[in-house]
């Protein structure tokens, strides 16, 4: 089989039906296992008892970007997280090989921040509901 190199520009990041990945300048899903261990008689045992997934998200802040059907992240989540925090959003990360990596999200408030002449970054760290699906097509 022939290596197959996939990069962040390879990706396409959609939150709540709006695609956010010209903002976005890294996306990581990461789950976080809790295995329990036992001491035996034998030596060690362990039990995989739980999940944690979450959806990191590092951009460009886009605060005011909101123009027509283009939807600024940070003010879509900042009103989600403040109207509806219990409600999960769909969210889909979709490399260009077929691979989808689906899910739910719940809203978190963006961190507002300024360096200098730098341009302004933020990360959201979303927790995934249940265990994210993978598609490939």
């Amino acid at each position: 089989m022939a290596t197959t190199v996939i990069t962040g520009r390879d990706l396409a990041l959609t939150i709540d039906s709006k695609t956010y990945d010209a903002q976005a300048t890294s996306v990581t899903l990461v789950n976080a296992p809790t295995l329990v261990t036992y001491q035996t008689i034998d030596g060690k045992a362990y039990k995989h008892s739980d999940d944690n997934w979450t959806l990191t998200v590092t951009m460009l802040a886009d605060w005011g970007a909101s123009v027509g059907a283009v939807t600024s992240l940070c003010e879509a989540m900042w009103t989600a997280a403040n109207s509806a925090p219990n409600t999960a959003l769909t969210f889909s990360l979709t490399a260009a090989t077929g691979a989808v990596f689906g899910g739910s999200v719940y809203p978190v408030f963006p961190d507002v921040n300024g360096t200098g002449a730098d341009a302004q970054s933020i990360t959201l760290s979303f927790q995934v509901s249940g265990t994210p699906t993978l598609t490939i097509s």
